[in-house]
C-alpha cells in the first residue's frame, strides 16, 4: 500500500516536470513571446533541470538540450518507479520508452493548446490574457501550414480539424506502434507513452 502510494506521488510529479520541460521546448520551437509571464515561470523554474544539457548544439529552433534533459527526466523517473514497483527494462528499453513517452506528452500539449485555442475563440475572441496569447502562439506554427492548404471559408477555420487528424495518425503510427511492437502492456504502454 506505502509502495503504490509512493510510487502515485512520484509519478505524477515525474510527470508534471516532464511535462513542463517539454512545454519549455515546445514554447522555443515556436517561438512563443519570452517575456509572457507563464513562459517565464516554465523557463524558471525547468532552467534548473536542464542546466546541465545547456552545451548540446540548438539546430534552428530545435534546442537538443532541453530535449535531452526530458528525455532522461523520464527515464530517471520512470526508471526509479519500475523499480518500486519491483523491475526494471534493460536501459535501452528504458531510453526508449522514455523518447515516446516525451514525445507523446508534446503531442498532448498541442492538443491541449489547440483545444484552449478553440474555445478561446469562441468564448474570448482576442483575449489578451497571458495563457490565451500562449494557446495561441503555440498551436499557431502548427496550423499555419494546414491554413494555407485549406481555403478561407469565410471566417469558418477548417485547419483545426486537419490537425487533429494529424494528431490522431502521429500518436497511431510513431507512439502507440513502436510501444505495440515492443510488448509492452496497455498499462506501461499508457505510463510510458502518455496516451492510452
Amino acid at each position: 500500500m506505502q509502495a503504490n502510494l509512493v510510487f502515485y506521488v512520484l509519478n505524477t510529479a515525474i510527470s508534471v516536470i516532464v511535462a513542463l520541460v517539454c512545454l519549455r521546448f515546445l514554447l522555443q520551437l515556436a517561438q512563443a513571446n519570452f517575456y509572457n509571464p507563464i513562459s517565464q515561470g516554465v523557463n524558471r523554474f525547468t532552467a534548473p533541470l536542464t542546466a546541465p544539457f545547456n552545451s548540446l548544439p540548438t539546430i534552428g529552433p530545435l534546442n537538443t538540450g532541453i530535449l535531452v534533459s526530458a528525455i532522461i527526466l523520464q527515464a530517471l523517473g520512470a526508471g526509479t518507479c519500475m523499480f518500486l514497483l519491483g523491475g526494471v527494462p534493460g536501459i535501452g528499453q528504458l531510453i526508449i520508452w522514455s523518447i515516446l513517452y516525451v514525445f507523446g506528452v508534446m503531442i498532448n500539449l498541442v492538443f491541449y493548446a489547440l483545444l484552449g485555442m478553440i474555445i478561446l475563440s469562441w468564448l474570448a475572441p482576442g483575449a489578451s490574457h497571458p495563457g490565451a496569447e500562449l494557446f495561441y502562439q503555440l498551436s499557431e506554427p502548427f496550423l499555419s501550414p494546414f491554413r494555407k492548404i485549406v481555403p478561407d471559408l469565410g471566417g469558418l477555420d477548417l485547419s483545426p480539424i486537419l490537425l487533429f487528424v494529424v494528431i490522431n495518425i502521429l500518436e497511431a503510427i510513431v507512439i502507440r506502434g513502436p510501444a505495440r511492437s515492443m510488448g509492452m502492456s496497455s498499462t506501461v504502454a499508457q505510463f510510458f507513452t502518455g496516451i492510452s
